[in-house]
C-alpha cells in the first residue's frame, strides 16, 4: 500500500471516538498500553515525541501539529539509528469520525527506501495493538518486547 517512495501508508477503522484515539498519540500512559514502553509526549508545536518501543528501541522527534481529536504530525527517527536518526522522517495521523467510530488515516513518510519494510512490519505490529487498545480492549503483552 505505497503510493510513493519511502512513505507508508495505512487506513485502519478503530471502534472508538476521535478524542479516544487522539488520546492514544498524545497521553503517555495510553501511548506505552501499546507501544510496549515509557513514553515522554509534550503535544504542541515544537514538543517533544519519545517512545521507548518494546523496551528496546527508543523513537524520538518532534511534533509539528496538534489539531485535537483530528490531526497530528511529528517527526520520527531512532536515538542510535543511523539508517533513521532522530527527526529524520515524518508521520501525519488523521482521524475522521465514522460509523460510530474513527477512520484513522496514518503516513510515515521520508523514509530511506531500505527502511520501508522493516518499518512497514512494524507498523503493521503495532497499528495492530492500537485498534485493540483504543477500541478499548487489552492488546496484552506484547511479544516482542524485551524482558525486563
Amino acid at each position: 500500500m505505497q503510493a510513493e517512495q519511502g512513505t507508508i501508508r495505512r487506513e485502519l477503522f478503530i471502534e472508538a471516538e476521535p478524542a479516544t484515539v487522539f488520546a492514544f498519540f498524545t497521553d503517555p500512559d495510553k501511548m506505552a498500553r501499546w507501544v510496549a514502553g515509557h513514553c515522554e509526549l509534550d503535544a504542541r508545536p515544537g514538543g517533544l515525541f519519545l517512545a521507548n518501543v518494546a523496551g528496546s528501541h527508543t523513537a524520538r522527534g518532534e511534533f509539528e501539529e496538534v489539531t485535537p481529536n483530528s490531526r497530528i504530525v511529528f517527526t520520527f527517527g531512532w536515538d542510535h539509528g543511523m539508517e533513521v536518526p532522530p527527526g529524520s522522517s515524518r508521520i501525519a495521523v488523521d482521524l475522521v469520525a465514522k460509523d460510530r467510530g474513527t477512520l484513522l488515516t496514518f503516513v510515515h513518510s521520508e523514509l530511506p527506501e531500505a527502511q520501508v519494510a522493516p518499518h512497514t512490519d512494524g507498523w503493521t505490529h503495532y497499528l495492530g495493538r492500537l485498534v485493540i487498545a483504543a477500541g478499548g480492549g487489552d492488546p496484552g503483552p506484547d511479544p516482542r518486547a524485551k524482558a525486563a
